[in-house]
């Protein structure tokens, strides 16, 4: 597992903190304005700005990255119901939303800030220094800015009009409210000047890059509905001929498999970090423990080692077992995805923690648990209950060829130009192509080739931060009858989901403190 990354992260904020404390001498008595000196001392040179670029990665290991994304991304699709013994937190994830400040919500929302606020502080202190080049520039703001079109895309997919921020802000600010196009506008460019100026790779591992900025892009255009422009982002991947499907599909979500040919990006986890009851938050000045690795295992894993307050919907299973592959087996991403009580016998052999589990727990009910980035390929169910150090996969090469497969239906090319790119993801888990398979009729029409398009995107994105965007992007809250599909199998979105809440609500005390900004509608 490369810890570069992280180990230059951790050395990089200790020097940042020595280098504005105060000096230990007689003028430690005159304060004068240390604000101001302050800033001058971390922010006045090249190498005071670069050391602040360390800083804007440090969120990616805040809580909203280790697992809040997960939480909402996924947790707020039809992907996940919730048997928790915590009433408001069960009542967050079936969509009954009794407080719009719960601390899944609020917290997101804030440490996203905090995100873009690191960013800010690097791309304005930017143009106050001299430099030795204008690469050397545009290389760290370039870097600063597709990390905070990356929030911003977060914030936006998920709260719909967030303010925008290019400021240093302070406290005190009540920024304006955005529209939705507003916040696209900012962040594609944001996103389409990190493009331009940023190199392919980068020797340190875990930074982001040209493709990041033109995947986000991508996903950004598709999540507005402008597919011909997604299209193009997502072909200029694939012309790139810089990424491949691993050949073991697991292999995108173990530790020793980490940044393979399939990753576009992927943070910087470790297994390292304290294991105390509240270090996931990730920010020491926080009242938390730093922290390196990801925290979404113990609340969607089954117990001993989760808390099992996520609990993965039935007709995830049904899913995959729509068709057998070539050798007459089922789907290996559902034995990859999912633990669910079949699970040992429809895959022979199977052990969970390193030989801890060989058959159906009966401390796990009837229900159905996550798997995915589970750390039971490679540590016994005790050592499991430490934090997770495998990386998370914020983007991967299926994503864009499924993204561009979506994209070509969209704009009018013919299904069998689709079916190219979904056929090239089957492939890897040996199903037939769509063409051969039992789905073939999904060529009849354009429509029963999004549907089936639509399940092959979830079989192999499953609770990777996506989904909550992909319902609404294909008309949950907007279309009725995708909207009474969706309520057909998926029980709480029958029984709470309104038009809407396809949004989040936006927290209520940022409402409440900022008179410009209002409530998204159905809350």
């Amino acid at each position: 597992m490369n810890k570069q990354f992280k180990t230059i992260i951790s050395t990089a904020i200790l020097s940042t903190t020595v280098l504005i404390g105060p000096s230990c001498n007689e003028s430690y008595l005159d304060l004068g304005d240390q604000n101001k000196l302050t800033a001058e001392i971390a922010w006045g040179t090249q190498a005071g700005v670069e050391k602040g670029l360390t800083g804007a990665y440090h969120p990616l290991y805040n809580s909203f990255y280790t697992h809040f994304n997960a939480f909402l991304c996924s947790g707020q699709s039809d992907e996940f119901t919730s048997a928790s013994p915590d009433a408001e937190l069960r009542n967050f994830i079936q969509m009954a939303y009794s407080n719009y400040d719960h601390r899944w919500n609020i917290n997101s929302y804030n440490y996203l800030y905090q995100a873009v606020f690191r960013a800010n502080q690097v791309i304005v202190h930017a143009d106050e220094v001299e430099w030795n080049s204008e690469t050397a520039k545009s290389n760290v703001v370039g870097q600063a800015r597709a990390l905070r079109g990356m929030h911003y895309y977060y914030l936006t997919m998920l709260y719909k009009k967030t303010p925008l921020v290019d400021w240093i802000s302070s406290p005190s600010d009540q920024p304006e409210e955005s529209t939705f196009d507003q916040n696209c506008k900012f962040i594609e460019e944001d996103l389409k000047y990190a493009a331009s100026v940023l190199p392919e790779s980068f020797d340190e591992v875990g930074r982001v890059n040209k493709y990041f900025a033109i995947a986000f892009l991508g996903k950004l255009y598709m999540n507005s509905g402008n597919y011909a422009a997604a299209k193009d982002c997502f072909k200029q991947i694939i012309d790139s001929r810089k990424y491949t499907l691993v050949a073991n599909y697991r292999d995108n979500f173990l530790p020793d498999t980490e940044n393979n040919s399939e990753s576009i990006f992927e943070i910087q986890n470790s297994d390292e970090s304290p294991n105390k009851f509240g270090s996931y938050w990730g920010f020491g000045n926080d009242g938390a423990d730093i922290n390196f690795g990801q925290w979404r295992e113990r609340f969607m894993s089954a117990g001993p080692m989760g808390y099992g307050d996520y609990i993965v919907a039935d007709w995830t299973i049904d899913l995959y077992k729509d068709e057998m592959d070539k050798n007459g087996g089922y789907d290996v991403r559902l034995r990859d995805n999912i633990v669910y009580p079949e699970l040992f016998t429809d895959f022979p052999g199977q052990s969970l923690y390193k030989g801890d589990y060989t058959s159906w727990s009966p401390s796990w009910l009837d229900h159905i648990w996550c798997r995915k980035y589970a750390t039971d390929a490679y540590l016994d169910s005790k050592a499991a209950q430490n934090p997770n150090g495998i990386n998370t996969r914020i983007l991967r090469y299926a994503d864009v060829l499924l993204s561009y497969a979506e994209c070509l239906v969209k704009t009018g090319a013919p299904l069998t130009d689709a079916a190219k790119y979904i056929d090239m993801v089957r492939e890897r888990v040996n199903l037939y192509p769509l063409a051969e398979s039992v789905h073939k009729d999904c060529f009849n029409d354009k429509k029963s080739f999004m549907r089936r398009l639509q399940k092959e995107r979830e079989k192999e994105l499953m609770f990777e931060y996506d989904r909550f965007f992909d319902l609404r992007r294909w008309g949950l809250g907007t279309d009725a009858e995708f909207t009474e599909y969706v309520k057909s199998y998926s029980d709480k979105h029958k029984r709470n989901f309104v038009n809407g809440r396809e949004w989040l609500p936006i927290p209520q005390t940022e409402v409440n403190n900022n008179p410009n900004l209002t409530q998204n509608e159905s809350y």
